[in-house]
C-alpha cells in the first residue's frame, strides 16, 4: 500500500456543521484547486478515520483528515546544499541564504538552488515536504528566506505578505545624510522604499532599508534612480567586480498558525560584516 502523509487535519466546529467536505477543503482549509483534485483522485479524505466522498456533509466534533501519497507531495528535486537554518517549526523553515545561490533553479541541472537544498534538508531529516518559498530574494543578495511547508501555509503568508515588515542592510555609492522615501513606480507598478543612513563615509553609505512593496529589484532600481546605486550591482550600478552589498537582515510576519508576530533575523555575511558599523554587525539594528 502506498504510504500517505497528512496534509491537513481539523475537528469540525459548530460553524462548519452541515458543510460538505469539499467546502471545508476549499474555504476553511484553503487547499488549492490542484490539491483538492489530487486528494479526491487519490482517495485521501478521512472522516473519523473512514474514507468518504467530498460531497459528504460534516457534523460537529467529527475529525476531518486530508492525506496525499508522499510521491505526490515533493515537486522539486532534492540536491545537497548546506543550509544556515534560522528557525523551524511544523509550518515554516527559515534560512539565511548566501549570496550567489538562486532561490529557484531556472536551468535544470545547473547550480543547486535554495529550494532544492531545502528539499534535501527535509529528506535527510526523514520528511517528504515540498519547500515553498514565500518571497523572492535576488541570487546575488543574501539574508532571510522563508519557506512554507504546505500550500495552505504558503497561501496564508502570501495574502498577508504586504503587511510583513522587511528590513534590509544595503551599502550604496555616495554620501547620504538624511532619511527618505522613494515612491517612483517600478516597471509601471506602485512601489515605496524607505531608507535611513546608518553610517556615512566619504564614498559609501550604509543604509537600513524598509520595503513597503515588493517589486522585482525594487531596492536596486530605486537607489540607482536617486544616484546611489548599490555597491557591487552590475545591472543598475557601475558593474564593479565585488559582492552585491544587499542583505535581507530581518523579516517580521504574523505566524500563520499561532496568529502572533514572529521575527526572523539573519547575521551579516563575513564579506559585509567587516564593512559594517558596530551597531549593525549582527547585534541588532539601530533605527
Amino acid at each position: 500500500m502506498e504510504k500517505k502523509k497528512t496534509l491537513a487535519k481539523v475537528t469540525i466546529p459548530p460553524e462548519l456543521a452541515g458543510w460538505t467536505v469539499a467546502a471545508v477543503l476549499k474555504d476553511e482549509l484553503r487547499l488549492s484547486a490542484r490539491q483538492r483534485q489530487k486528494v479526491v483522485r487519490t482517495r485521501g479524505i478521512r472522516l473519523d478515520g473512514k474514507p468518504v466522498h467530498s460531497l459528504v456533509k460534516v457534523k460537529v466534533g467529527q475529525v476531518l483528515e486530508v492525506l496525499l501519497p508522499e510521491a505526490e507531495q515533493v515537486k522539486v528535486p532534492a540536491r545537497p546544499l548546506s543550509l544556515d537554518v534560522i528557525y523551524e517549526d511544523e509550518y515554516l523553515l527559515v534560512v539565511n541564504k548566501p549570496a550567489g545561490v538562486a532561490v529557484h533553479n531556472v536551468r535544470p541541472g545547473g547550480y543547486v538552488s535554495l529550494v532544492e537544498g531545502a528539499a534535501y534538508y527535509f529528506q535527510q531529516h526523514g520528511r517528504t515536504i515540498t519547500p515553498r518559498p514565500v518571497h523572492r530574494l535576488d541570487k546575488d543578495a543574501s539574508g532571510v528566506v522563508i519557506f512554507a511547508k504546505s500550500a495552505q501555509v504558503q497561501d496564508q503568508l502570501t495574502k498577508t505578505w504586504p503587511e510583513a515588515e522587511k528590513i534590509y542592510w544595503v551599502q550604496v555609492h555616495g554620501r547620504i545624510t538624511d532619511r527618505g522615501v522613494i515612491t517612483s513606480p517600478v516597471k509601471g507598478k506602485p512601489a515605496a522604499t524607505e531608507y535611513t543612513p546608518l553610517e556615512t563615509g566619504e564614498d559609501v553609505t550604509t543604509l537600513q532599508v524598509r520595503l513597503h512593496t515588493g517589486r522585482t529589484h525594487q531596492i536596486r532600481i530605486h537607489l540607482s534612480q536617486i544616484g546611489h546605486p548599490v555597491v557591487g550591482d552590475p545591472l543598475y550600478g557601475y558593474g564593479e567586480n565585488q559582492p552585491l552589498a544587499l542583505h535581507c537582515r530581518q523579516i517580521t510576519i504574523i505566524h500563520p498558525a499561532f496568529n502572533q508576530p514572529i521575527q526572523f533575523a539573519a547575521p551579516l555575511p563575513k564579506t559585509l560584516a567587516k564593512k559594517s558599523p558596530e551597531h549593525y554587525n549582527g547585534k541588532g539594528i539601530k533605527s
